[in-house]
């Protein structure tokens, strides 16, 4: 096993890396607990309770979207520094935190540490990403979403939105680039769907739709194809690529 260094674990806190101070949130809980079939519901209440949701089904939703960051940080690590991190459900809390008002809790590990490539990247890389989909995320996301009778489309599109900043936006400004377009093409587009636990469906790639320009803010984005709920939550607000207020700014700048 490779032990993360004090730079790394810096540059992972940019995408919700956490210490568990001990001081323990309601919201805060062992993944391998959160797998619990006994302890998903409340949970979920909690949740509810917490940010204001209209049900259960828009509070998995908003905690999936904010699960997703899981993603991030393991494949940052595994695009930058060729290190696939140990995310067994024992090994990772999900840790509950503010940030001006908002709800963004984050992750910290019992071991931060991963394992190196040990064979051909490519090989390495399927494994990789089997994982942390198939062996880590989904049986995270089967769970919530029969708890809360929410569609797994939804879910998926959760993480699919996080997965298209981490590649279009933060790691082509680094030194890897080449490489994380390679990882991202792999992910997005030649994965089979057993590596993420749905048969013979890569559940992310329905999702890499066409970008449009919103006129009325001059920002570029991909329209998601479901909504995530957001707006049912007390803040009241809908997401920058919500589908239905992207087609109310296309419609108004026609």
């Amino acid at each position: 096993m490779i032990k993360l260094t004090g730079e790394q674990a810096e540059a992972l806190r940019q995408f919700r890396l956490a210490q568990d101070s001990g001081e323990r949130s309601p919201l805060t809980i062992e993944v391998k607990k959160l797998l619990d079939t006994g302890q998903t519901g409340s949970y979920l209440d909690k949740v509810k309770n917490h940010i204001g949701a209209a049900d259960k089904k828009t509070a998995a939703s908003i905690l999936i979207k904010r699960y997703a960051f899981l993603p991030v940080i393991y494949l940052y690590s595994m695009t930058s520094w060729n290190i696939k991190l140990d995310i067994r459900h024992e090994n990772v809390t999900f840790v509950s935190q503010e940030q001006d008002g908002l709800w963004l809790p984050g992750f910290s590990f019992i071991h931060l540490q991963g394992k190196g490539i040990e064979t051909e990247r490519e090989n390495w890389r399927e494994d990789a990403v089997g994982t942390l989909f198939n062996g880590h995320i989904f049986p995270v996301l089967n769970r919530i979403a029969n708890e809360a009778n929410v569609s797994k489309f939804i879910l998926w599109e959760n993480i699919a939105i996080y997965l298209f900043w981490l590649y279009e936006k933060i790691l082509p400004s680094e030194t890897h680039s080449e490489q994380a377009a390679e990882d991202f093409k792999f992910i997005l587009e030649e994965a089979s769907g057993n590596l993420f636990g749905c048969g013979n469906t890569n559940p992310l790639k329905k999702f890499d739709s066409n970008k449009i320009l919103i006129e009325s803010t001059g920002k570029t984005v991909r329209p998601r194809k479901t909504c995530c709920f957001s707006y049912l939550t007390s803040s009241g607000k809908r997401c920058g690529t919500c589908p239905q207020a992207c087609r109310i700014k296309e419609d108004r700048n026609e």
